[in-house]
């Protein structure tokens, strides 16, 4: 009993404690289209070794919010990060 109290406890802590982080892009001559595009190719972006590899697309794992950062930055956004 006082382990599950314990481990409740400690959960809910946790999770009052952690903070989500919005990201903002930006960049000279934003438009909503073009960023749309952007990101929906740095998403798609896969390294050169998943990229030779045969696994179909629906299998792959997503890329990582760090990889679509830099994926994004490299495209020449700048990115602010906000916590809420």
């Amino acid at each position: 009993m006082k382990a599950t109290g314990f481990l409740l406890g400690s959960t809910l802590l946790l999770a009052a404690c952690s903070q989500a982080i919005n990201y903002t892009y930006s960049r000279k001559n934003f438009t909503s289209p073009t960023f749309e595009a952007d990101l929906s190719a740095c998403k798609l972006h896969k390294s050169t070794i998943t990229a030779y590899q045969k696994i179909p697309r629906e299998q792959q794992p997503p890329l990582d919010d760090a990889a679509v950062r830099d994926c994004m930055k490299a495209k020449g956004y700048k990115i602010e990060t906000e916590a809420r």
